[in-house]
């Protein structure tokens, strides 16, 4: 957490005193609202969920999947798993000091003015705020977390609690969205930019949501992580609204694609991996034109891992540069389902959920190509040859999703060499914030990125 400034705060007492001198009884602005409205709230929190989720930590995370590779700056570090304490504190930021403190002050304020949509609505953005935290850091601050001056040194909770907390908050933010529209006396519309206040797709939204999290445990409760998981998708495809939960983004320069941002403003910086490139050339996967463009020789090419040289290899495509990301989807509940089901021995259905996957994550790009699901979509072999098709599979699939990631740390598939230029494994983890570890003595401290977190271990 952020120091304050001696000489900041002293300005700011001298300058408080001014005014009070100069406005005299007049201790309140009427143009200067104390609290921000729900609709104004709402937002800010899901702008702070699409900058976390779509910016540096997916970009890092695709880089250690070899989806793309860092071919230039600081992105070549990242490549290399070089990861310093001090490279990632803006990310850190961006979850807690903009996210956590704005989605606690939304869930308080919808409870007292009693619009259980809107609290739904901060509890399933706060579970995926502490969701990629924990993923990323293991151990982090979750209840005395987002208080501002009240707690600048927040205890860490463990990440075994920190998973159950976002179960129980998924949980409260169903029973939020249960409530009929007489019991809300404010109800989120357009400022919703996710879902405009649909209670349903919102709902639906937090049962693939435990259901990820449910998956989440599979290396440490092989049976009821699959149990679980299956069950929440259940609940889930009884709900009639889309699986689809996007970021959106507009071109108003304030809130722009951060891929393509990146891209614009640190050309040739990242580059498409020769590992995911080559992959879908192998297996004449149509999505190959979506997912990256042709460099200036017209063709279509992936950086080797390990080389960093910019400018001859192809890029992030611009079905992934436009208006909106996916964040949660109907092919990741398919996959999860295939999964789940497999480790149950339920072969019938992890097929069914198997093919289904392949056949949505086509449909995406307005794809429908019988013959690549015929030479692809039927699992065979023996157990771990089926999961390690599916996990192939959603390896693809989930191209530009942080939940890759966190996939191939759980299953260790698909099997990633690691870059030939780095003094380190694959990363498993981030090391602890700079920040955390100087100012906050709660801090678990981790220095170490091959170390891994809680549901990671053995």
């Amino acid at each position: 957490m952020k120091k304050i400034s001696l000489f900041l705060l002293a300005a700011g007492l001298i300058g408080m005193q001014s005014c009070n001198d100069f406005v005299s009884k007049d201790d309140i602005s009427p143009n200067t609202p104390t609290h921000a409205t729900l609709a104004t709230l709402t937002p800010v929190c899901e702008l702070s969920i699409f900058a976390v989720y779509t910016g540096q930590l997916t970009r890092s995370a695709s880089m250690f999947v070899q989806h793309t590779e860092g071919t230039d700056g600081q992105m070549v570090d990242f490549a290399r798993y070089q990861i310093s304490e001090s490279d990632i504190t803006n990310d850190w930021n961006t979850i807690y000091s903009s996210g956590i403190v704005n989605t606690k002050q939304l869930i308080l304020d919808a409870t007292a003015q009693k619009a259980p949509y809107y609290a739904g609505i901060g509890k399933v953005l706060q579970a995926m705020l502490y969701g990629v935290a924990t993923d990323y850091w293991g151990d982090i601050p979750t209840t005395e977390a987002g208080l501002g001056l009240e707690n600048l040194q927040p205890k860490y909770e463990k990440q075994e609690v920190v998973i159950q907390q976002i179960q129980d908050l998924l949980s409260d933010a169903i029973k939020d969205f249960k409530t009929s529209e007489d019991e809300n006396a404010l109800l989120p519309g357009g400022e919703d930019y996710m879902h405009k206040g649909d209670p349903e797709a919102w709902k639906k939204a937090a049962w693939l949501l435990k259901a990820r999290y449910a998956n989440r445990l599979s290396k440490k409760d092989k049976v009821g992580s699959a149990t679980n998981a299956l069950a929440y998708l259940d609940s889930a495809a009884a709900i009639s609204a889309t699986y689809e939960t996007k970021a959106i983004f507009s071109e108003d320069g304030n809130s722009l694609n951060p891929w393509y941002a990146f891209d614009e403003n640190r050309t040739g910086y990242i580059s498409a991996s020769a590992t995911l490139v080559d992959t879908l050339k192998g297996l004449s996967d149509p999505r190959l034109p979506f997912y990256f463009s042709k460099n200036k020789d017209d063709v279509y090419i992936g950086a080797p891992v390990g080389i960093a040289k910019a400018g001859k290899y192809s890029t992030v495509g611009d079905f992934y540069k436009g208006n909106s990301l996916p964040l949660i989807t109907e092919e990741e509940a398919l996959f999860i389902e295939a999964e789940a089901a497999l480790r149950q021995n339920d072969d019938a259905t992890a097929q069914s959920a198997y093919s289904s996957a392949i056949v949505t994550a086509l449909n995406r790009f307005g794809i429908s190509d019988a013959a690549y699901v015929a030479a692809h979509g039927t699992l065979s072999g023996t157990t771990d040859e089926k999961k390690a098709q599916i996990m192939f599979q959603k390896w693809i699939a989930m191209y530009t999703q942080p939940e890759v990631w966190a996939d191939w740390r759980r299953t260790g598939l698909p099997a990633i060499t690691p870059n030939p230029k780095a003094d380190k494994a694959i990363p498993r983890r981030y090391p602890t914030t700079v920040d955390e570890r100087v100012y906050n003595p709660y801090a678990t401290v981790v220095s170490n990125s091959t170390d891994p977190v809680w549901w990671d271990a053995q």
